[in-house]
């Protein structure tokens, strides 16, 4: 079962330092993301925007569900992915952090970074095995439950791949399983942590965190996935 076919979106996360200058200069943000030679964006990709006053500003497209938040501490990218993982995976990775750490950062001086992730989510079938856990968990006092919420984390040291040396950088891959009324939606959120914070994008191997991210849903995520479809089969 190629797990990859069922992604159906990617969201990548950039935080940062708190500045309390951002909500001030968002609308010259806005206007870079939408009207700027170098966006890869535009008004076509964005054709609604919303704002809270003081707080965050938010593009959307209303037909794709995609958006981009920003605010005093993060920027969000939220991307729609049909049967395409690896053309906006790879537009993402090389379009998308080259506009935002050359052009958006740079130019408005976004700096001491903290925090890198993806969030790679699934939409399934409904699988018996999270029901299995659910009375486990209770000594069978709930057979069958509704609306199953289940999120685990795994930390995890950077030492064969690290990548800044002297640092207390470190990785967290967060495993979260929701099953509604007609699919189990999963997702795996990878987020690489900066032990100081990085002061310029451009200096935070971001290309390199994704690969990896991609790498472990590959590798790691989808072995263990796979298991638990491929055992209901049987």
């Amino acid at each position: 079962m190629d797990m990859k076919n069922n992604i159906i979106g990617l969201i990548l996360g950039i935080r940062f330092n708190r500045s309390f200058r951002i909500p001030d200069i968002s609308g010259d943000i806005i206007d870079n993301i939408l009207y700027s030679k170098e966006t890869p964006f535009g008004t076509n990709f964005f054709p609604k925007t919303e704002g809270i006053s003081g707080q965050e500003k938010t593009l959307f497209n209303p037909k794709t569900f995609e958006y981009l938040r920003i605010n005093s501490d993060d920027l969000i990218l939220g991307i729609e992915v049909n049967n395409n993982f690896e053309e906006k995976f790879n537009w993402i990775k090389n379009d998308v952090l080259n506009y935002f750490k050359n052009v958006l950062f740079y130019n408005y001086n976004i700096k001491n970074i903290r925090r890198l992730g993806i969030i790679f989510a699934h939409k399934l079938g409904k699988n018996k095995k999270l029901y299995d856990a659910v009375s486990l968990l209770t000594e069978n006092e709930v057979s069958e439950a509704d609306n199953i919420n289940i999120s685990f984390s795994k930390k995890a040291p950077v030492i064969e791949s690290l990548f800044r040396k002297g640092v207390d950088d470190y990785k967290n891959r967060i495993y979260n399983i929701q099953e509604l009324e007609e699919a189990i939606y999963t997702d795996l959120d990878y987020q690489y942590y900066y032990k100081p914070a990085i002061e310029d994008l451009r200096e935070c191997f971001m290309e390199k965190v994704l690969d990896e991210a991609k790498d472990f849903l590959e590798r790691n995520f989808y072995t263990w996935l796979n298991k638990q479809y491929e055992s209901e089969k049987k």
